[in-house]
């Protein structure tokens, strides 16, 4: 097993990283390894600081944006940090090379009016499919929930007595997230004509399945999320991840407290629940300057 293999096996069995986020190293380290090869056949443990730094001169040529050579720097400095764990390398290339600073971009969300549009104007229909993704749409907003969270849940993970919904998020961290009476019963509608629909109950079985009973995919629920919210927004940008940032925008502009937001959302730091706070402080200097007569 090559080094490149061993680091990867360690961020997906130790650390326990995403399947996203794997991928995203494997990218970041093939592309990385495929230009020291092209500069002079040098072995990634013989990397100088010379080499890495003209490796980053490069990225730069390229057009992409500052959040994306960020995280392949960091994944590089990830992997020769393992390689120094193990006793490879005596001393880190990326050492001496400093990260590039930039602006986040503030999260875009779904007004309320959006949110309003989609539950109040959009046509589901009564059947077990409907209420599936109905439901789908309804828990995203109402929870915050990843995408991969919400695919999946299962049967036994909806408490009903407790009031909660257990969920998997990153790195196999499970959290409950709480959920009203009202959340609950039109869960318990979908269940019903769920179980109507497949003749069958499992406890084990995943919440949200296709009308032949197989757990929904992702690309799945990223098409009938376009596909309902297209009549509700005019935005091009439909993807499911965004009800997250609407759930926290939301949640925040209506005075929740930051480390419940946190607690909600499975946010390992309170620094990425903080970047929501920026579009508090956005909106309160936007009705500032609409109400404001000097202003």
């Amino acid at each position: 097993m090559d080094l490149t293999e061993r680091f990867l096996n360690y961020i997906k069995h130790e650390k326990r990283y995403s399947p996203n986020t794997i991928r995203a190293y494997t990218d970041d380290i093939r592309c990385f390894s495929e230009f020291i090869k092209v500069g002079g056949g040098v072995s990634l443990p013989g990397v100088k600081p010379a080499e890495v730094r003209s490796w980053l001169v490069y990225l730069a040529g390229t057009g992409i944006s500052a959040r994306t050579y960020k995280r392949k720097l960091s994944s590089v400095k990830a992997f020769y940090k393992f390689l120094l764990r193990e006793g490879v390398i005596e001393q880190m290339p990326t050492e001496a090379v400093i990260m590039p600073k930039y602006q986040n971009p503030l999260p875009d969300f779904f007004s309320h009016n959006e949110i309003n549009a989609l539950f109040d104007n959009i046509t589901f229909n009564d059947g077990f499919t409907g209420k599936r993704d109905k439901l789908i749409m309804f828990l995203f907003y109402i929870t915050g929930m990843r995408l991969s969270e919400l695919i999946n849940i299962r049967l036994r993970d909806v408490d009903f007595s407790l009031q909660h919904i257990r969920v998997t998020g990153k790195r196999n961290k499970q959290r409950a997230i709480p959920v009203s009476p009202g959340t609950l019963k039109i869960i318990d509608g979908y269940i019903k004509a769920r179980g109507e629909h497949l003749g069958s109950f499992d406890n084990n079985g995943y919440l949200f399945v296709k009308e032949n009973g197989e757990k929904v995919y992702p690309r799945m629920v990223q098409k009938l999320t376009s596909k309902y919210l297209s009549g509700a927004t005019t935005s091009e940008k439909t993807n499911p991840h965004k009800f997250r940032h609407t759930f926290a925008t939301h949640m925040l502009n209506n005075g929740a407290d930051l480390n419940a937001v946190k607690e909600i959302l499975g946010h390992a730091s309170l620094a990425a629940t903080e970047v929501y706070t920026h579009n508090t402080y956005e909106k309160l200097k936007s009705i500032y300057k609409q109400a404001h007569p000097r202003a």
